[in-house]
């Protein structure tokens, strides 16, 4: 394929008229997070970032900041990138962070994922931190849209926190989730495992990768029949 020149097309009409509720943190959001987590949260973010390069077509949906992005457009790669993102200010940081450069077709979409319309299916669909911030007919919502707009066999890469098991995950769950209800105003008041869901509608759980001693896991999916000798108890390291 020859090398595409980055496009970064006008931010799509946002999916709410009010501002995202992220807009606020965005600034503070990496400090924060390090504070919180050190660099483990990065590190859970690059599971799977070999799979993420095969793919010619690929969406983040709610990158944040984009330091994923940036990560992914560094590589030697080519094709196309779109990313669909709430958040005004969560984009501008982005296109901050990522700068000019010239081999993969790059576009910004500002909305709701939900109300948002793609016309195209993607290899690979990614998803940091996303899913946990709605209860499960949400996320059951955001599921059924990923499968729709993921190519037969593509992968789905998912990286979220998981329900604790221990006080210590649980305290600092309560913590997270209680400043996030109250300055961002998100849906859930916990987190959910996405795995029965996911199942549900056709993905098949590949392999998965634990981190913070179980606290966030990252599962590699994929869409539609595998060969039989891949329906494997999928791999999960510390």
């Amino acid at each position: 394929m020859i090398p595409l020149d980055m496009e970064i097309r006008g931010d799509s009409p946002p999916g709410s008229q009010t501002a995202a509720p992220f807009d606020l943190v965005a600034p503070i959001y990496p400090a924060l997070e390090r504070l919180v987590f050190g660099l483990r949260l990065t590190e859970a973010r690059k599971a799977f970032f070999d799979r993420v390069l095969e793919a010619d077509r690929v969406l983040l949906v709610g990158e944040g900041n984009g330091r994923f992005l940036k990560s992914l457009i560094g590589r030697e790669r080519v094709g196309s990138v779109k990313i669909v993102e709430k958040s005004h200010a969560m984009i501008r940081l982005m296109k901050n962070r990522v700068g000019c450069p010239r081999k993969v077709a790059l576009e910004f979409i500002e909305a709701d994922f939900l109300r948002c319309r793609l016309r195209e299916q993607f290899d690979c669909v990614v998803t940091h931190f996303f899913l946990d911030l709605f209860n499960p007919p949400g996320q059951l919502d955001i599921i059924n849209k990923l499968g729709e707009m993921t190519s037969e066999n593509g992968t789905w890469i998912n990286v979220d926190f998981t329900p604790p098991r221990a006080l210590g995950g649980r305290v600092l769950m309560w913590l997270q989730y209680t400043f996030f209800r109250m300055v961002c105003g998100i849906e859930a008041r916990r987190c959910f495992d996405e795995s029965p869901m996911a199942a549900q509608n056709g993905w098949i759980a590949l392999a998965s990768l634990s981190f913070l001693g179980g606290l966030v896991v990252a599962k590699r999916y994929q869409k539609g029949s595998v060969p039989a000798a891949s329906h494997t108890t999928p791999n999960t390291t510390g």
